[in-house]
Order: C-alpha cells, then structure tokens, then sequence
C-alpha cells in the first residue's frame, strides 16, 4: 500500500498542468482594451463615427451578422459604411447589461489561453427606429481581438438580424 501511494504521488506531481497567468499586466491589458471598447461605445452613441472607428486597425478584418461564415470578412471601410447606414436608420443607441470575458478555462481544443487582448463581450442591444420613432433591441455578442497596439484587428459580432427587424412590423 505504502508503495502505491508514493506511486500515486510520483503520479500527480510529474502530471503536465497548465495555468493561467492572472498577473497584473495581463489584468492592465484586458481593462485597456474593454476601456477603448468603452470609448468606442460612447462615439456610437454619440453616432460620432470617426470616432468610433478610431478603435479599429486599418487592417481590420470584419464579420458581421451577415455573414454565413466565419471566413467571410470585411474591411474597416466596409464597417464604417455600415454603421453611416445604421445610423441614418437608428438613434438613441445604447449597450446594456454588458459582460466582457478574456481567455478561456476550457476550450474545445484541450487549450487554455490566458490571452487578455481576445475578449468576448455579451450585452443587449437598445435603439429607437428613426421613422417610425419605435424602441428596438437585440440580444448582441462579439469576439474582438486588440493588436499590441491596442488597436481592434479582428471584430466578429453576432446578433438575430431577422428577429432584430421583424420588431418594426410589431
């Protein structure tokens, strides 16, 4: 038995872990880069596009709700076409109940990431239809990765664009 438990002991100790670095600079990184998301927010709100578009790399690759795949992108321009468009549509635009998370505990490919510059940010959505001077919302989601610049060179965002405009018609 006694050999067994030094077995056992020699076991666990000599086991791979992986850890997460939950050190100070990473926790820096991560509140900077939800700061110039933050900022971001405030210039949309403002429907300041410039801006908003300062948050964003010029070598931004884009997917938005539209998109079918993940490996269909568009450009910064493309994104700022877009939100010109949705702001001649939209007004009174505002984030709600925001969580934002960086790295991962658990992730399908047996990797962990301590990464603070991939974040995941959930919130609702609000905005108030020009026209018709209807509220709107939608539940929203998006992956943003910063560049060591702090600057945003990827933007996945998710939303129901069917669910989101069926409400005009409500």
């Amino acid at each position: 038995m006694k050999k067994l438990m030094i077995l056992l002991f020699f076991f666990f100790v000599s086991c791979e872990t992986t850890t997460v670095d939950n050190t100070s600079k990473n926790q820096e990184i991560f509140n900077r880069n939800i700061d110039t998301f933050k900022k971001s927010l405030e210039a949309f709100y403002a429907e300041d596009i410039e801006g908003f578009m300062d948050a964003f790399s010029d070598t931004l690759k884009w997917t938005g709700p539209d998109k079918k795949l993940m490996s269909e992108v568009d450009s910064k321009s493309d994104l700022q076409e877009a939100l010109v468009g949705y702001t001649t549509l939209y007004d009174n635009h505002e984030l709600r109940n925001t969580l934002y998370f960086a790295g991962s505990v658990y992730a399908s490919s047996g990797e962990i990431s301590d990464d603070p510059n991939a974040i995941r940010v959930y919130g609702d959505w609000h905005h108030t239809h020009t026209e018709s001077g209807k509220d709107v919302s939608h539940k929203w989601m998006a992956v943003i990765w910063f560049d060591e610049a702090g600057k945003i060179h990827q933007f996945n965002d998710f939303f129901d664009v069917a669910g989101f405009l069926v409400q005009h018609e409500e």
